[in-house]
Formats: C-alpha cells, structure tokens, sequence
C-alpha cells in the first residue's frame, strides 16, 4: 500500500512539473521566419544553414566539406534575419548595418556563432546556430541616438526629493498589450496619453540594459505577474493603445503617476516585463 501511495505521489509531482514546464514555454514571445528563430522571452536568435557535399567528394572529404558550407549558409540566414530587427520605432538593423563599422561589429557577432545539432544524410549536411541578444544591445547602446525629450524628463525627475514620492514601493511594471498588435523592439518608450515619457532607454543603467534588455516578453499574463523581474510588488497596467509605428506604448495616466512616483526607481533596473501576444 505504501509504495502504491508514493507512486501516485510521484506521478502527481511529475505532471506538475509537467505543467509549469509547458506553462513556461506558452510564456515565450517568439518571431519565426523561414528557418529562422527571434525568442525575445529567451533572448536569443537561431537559425539553420544547409549544404551539399561538392560533386566528386566522398566520405569524410565529403561530409568536412558540405560541413563548413553549412555554415556559412547558416551565417548567412543569421545576417539577413538580424537586419530586419526592430531597433526602435525608427530604425532596423539594416538602418545601422549603413554604417562600416556596425557592419563589421554585426559580422564579428555572426562569426562568433554558437553551433547546436549538426546531422549528415551522406549528401547534405544541415547545421543549427544560436546566437545571444547581449552583444547585439551593445551594437544598439552604442549607435542609438538618445532621445533629448526622454533626457529632460530623466534630468527633472532626478531632481524630485524621494520624500515626495508617495505612490508606494513597486518593484517592477507588468504592461498587457495582448490586445493590440505590438511589434517587439531592442528598445522602445512608455508614453503617458499626452505623449510625455514614462520609461526609456534613457532611464535606464547601461549595465541593466545590456544584461537583460529594455524588458523581458512574455504572453502569459499570469506567469509575467510572477515572474521574478518585477519582484513581488509590480505595477500592472493595460496599454490604452500604441503609437510610432506599434512599437511605443501609451499607458494610462493613473498608471504612468504610479511608475514616476515610486519610492524605488525600478526603471534604472530594466524590471519591466512586456505581456504581448
């Protein structure tokens, strides 16, 4: 009876973990194109490359050689993918890939890639590749122009004595915009409904930025209010509507006071997770 009782219990645990596993994934905003992979939740791009053995080669000549034509195939996905990358409301990857030395900086990181599984049929060989969304922040850090308006609010927000601050202590920002069609971005603003900056780059530590992005994206509300980034106090708040292409996200009024009025300033440690579709 004993071990009829802890089998049960044991089953019961693993379909639980089952459960949160499988939660876990559903929360993950992903952009899939082709072969190619944008998980903004998990932070990373991946991709596939593909190629054939040359005619007259065979065995190990064979596979060494369709190998590395693989991944250069796989480079290559990685390159045209990255350029149509969302930098702001204004700006692609290609926009910057304009200038030599981004481009050069962009190459470095594509080179740089981390390979995954690799599978040879004998005539083909077909290799996957990942690369991380840090050093492409620091590609964006350097090259994005700040936004001078977002600086004015920052300069005069700092000069508000924290004894004024009286919205409470909220550790992070939850904002829903699952019912409108966000486009994810490397970096974007939060705008009250009169169009004044709520939360930036701007706002933001460069470190924080570059460790865990602008914010975190999730589609599962209930996971997001939970998850460790906003901490155990968070603001929840539902978009009023975007702006600047569907990238920017207009918050309420009421919402943005919270934001600009608590005790703590989690702005400066990117503890803002976005809830989209």
């Amino acid at each position: 009876m004993k071990r009829l009782i802890l089998f049960v219990l044991i089953v019961f645990l693993a379909s639980c973990g089952a459960g949160r596993a499988a939660e876990g994934q559903s929360g993950s905003v992903v952009v899939q194109k082709d072969r190619n992979i944008l998980d903004w939740t998990q932070s990373y791009i991946e991709s596939t490359g593909v190629a054939v053995a040359p005619p007259g080669t065979k065995g190990a000549q064979a596979k060494a050689l369709a190998q590395r034509g693989a991944v250069v195939d796989l480079q290559r996905n990685l390159l045209e993918f990255m350029a149509g990358i969302q930098i702001d409301a204004r700006t692609t990857m290609d926009d910057f890939m304009a200038s030599d030395r981004v481009r050069t900086e962009v190459h470095g990181i594509i080179k740089n890639v981390e390979l995954l599984d690799g599978t040879w049929d004998g005539e083909s060989y077909t290799i996957s590749g990942r690369i991380r969304l840090t050093p492409i922040r620091n590609v964006v850090v350097a090259n994005i122009q700040p936004n001078p308006v977002n600086i004015t609010i920052v300069e005069e927000e700092k000069k508000i004595p924290p004894a004024k601050r009286t919205a409470g202590k909220f550790t992070g920002l939850v904002i829903d915009v699952r019912h409108l069609q966000l486009i994810p971005a490397m970096t974007f603003n939060v705008l009250d409904t009169k169009g004044r900056a709520v939360y930036g780059i701007e706002f933001t530590d460069r470190q924080h930025y570059l460790q865990s992005g602008l914010c975190a994206y999730f589609n599962n509300i209930s996971y997001a209010k939970g998850d460790l980034h906003v901490g155990t106090n968070p603001i929840v708040a539902k978009a009023v509507r975007l702006a600047a292409g569907n990238v920017d996200i207009v918050i309420s009024d009421g919402d943005a006071a919270r934001v600009r009025g608590s005790s703590h300033d989690f702005r400066r440690e990117c503890r803002v997770i976005v809830v989209s579709k």
